[in-house]
Formats: structure tokens, C-alpha cells, sequence
């Protein structure tokens, strides 16, 4: 009889308390993510997008500091890229391992992609945003300039836009 009314005063409880237990965090950045936390998510990347627009529309003529565009915008040349966008950045950890077109590294002077890389001539500065102008030599020998955009959307989580193409989220990897 005393293990009936223990099972069920637990029930009880349990029936008391469900619906108020919140889900446990996501372990990795390929959870599945909670609706709360998509919407974070995406707001993070359109502020990050905006950002990365101001820089483009600032830097898409190769402003440089003298250039209203670039000033108004509150963007400034800076002589090498600021730390925090330093590291190797993949578009999901899976991707931190192994070379491949998912994955960058970024260092003080220079950024490397998977088939493209270059030195910095040219590093533009707004807030979280910065624009990265390098020169690429092309298959046919001629030298081209490219221009990367970097948005911080969190500590570990980064938009890129190179060229015209969409802007893509990259996390950060892991330091050996």
C-alpha cells in the first residue's frame, strides 16, 4: 500500500511540473535548433548582412578613406585585420577538419580559401563589419582585385560574402 501512494503522489508531481521543464540546450552548432533560437539565429545574420551591405556599398568602388562614401559610412582604413576575425572558420563544425571550399583561415595580413587567397592591400573597418580587398591572380594570368566581407554575428559565428555571391555563416573552429 505505502509503494501505491509513493508512485502515486510521484505521478502527481510529475503531472505538476510537465510543461514547464525548458528543452536542454542544442550540444553542437548541427542541433536542431528551437524556434527561439532560430529566430535569433536569423536575426544575428540579417544585422550581419546589414552590416556587410553598408561595407559594400562603402568599398564596391575601392574607397578609400578620402572618399565620401567611405566616410560618411563611419568605415576607416585600418593596417592589418583586427584579432577577432582571425582564425579558421568552416560553415559548420564537420568542416573545421580537413581543407575544402567549406572552410577559410584569416590572418593578420592575408586570407585563405580553399582555391583563393591573397594578401590584404586594402582592410576597411565599420563597428563588427570588415571589408578585406586583395589581389588574385586569375588562370589566365591576369590580376584581379577580390573583395571579402566579414560580419561578427556572435563570439564563434561569422557571415562572409566574397563577390556578389550570398553571404554564408561560418563558426569558428577550434585552436589545436
Amino acid at each position: 500500500m505505502r509503494q501505491i501512494a509513493s508512485a502515486t503522489a510521484f505521478v502527481l508531481m510529475l503531472a505538476a511540473c510537465s510543461g514547464q521543464e525548458a528543452a536542454p540546450p542544442p550540444t553542437s552548432d548541427t542541433a536542431t535548433p528551437t524556434p527561439a533560437s532560430e529566430s535569433a539565429q536569423e536575426s544575428s545574420a540579417s544585422e550581419a548582412d546589414a552590416a556587410i551591405d553598408s561595407m559594400e556599398s562603402g568599398t564596391a568602388t575601392g574607397a578609400n578613406s578620402t572618399d565620401s562614401a567611405a566616410s560618411d559610412s563611419g568605415q576607416r582604413e585600418i593596417a592589418a585585420i583586427p584579432e577577432r576575425f582571425r582564425g579558421t572558420w568552416a560553415t559548420s563544425s564537420e568542416h573545421c577538419v580537413a581543407r575544402s571550399f567549406n572552410r577559410m583561415t584569416v590572418a593578420a595580413d592575408r586570407v585563405n580559401f580553399f582555391e583563393d587567397r591573397g594578401y590584404a592591400s586594402d582592410i576597411r573597418i565599420d563597428g563588427n563589419a570588415l571589408a578585406v580587398t586583395y589581389p588574385f591572380e586569375t588562370p589566365d594570368g591576369t590580376t584581379e582585385n577580390r573583395v571579402v566581407y566579414f560580419a561578427r554575428e556572435t563570439q564563434d559565428r561569422m557571415r562572409v560574402r566574397r563577390g556578389g555571391d550570398e553571404s554564408t555563416t561560418y563558426v569558428r573552429c577550434p585552436t589545436d
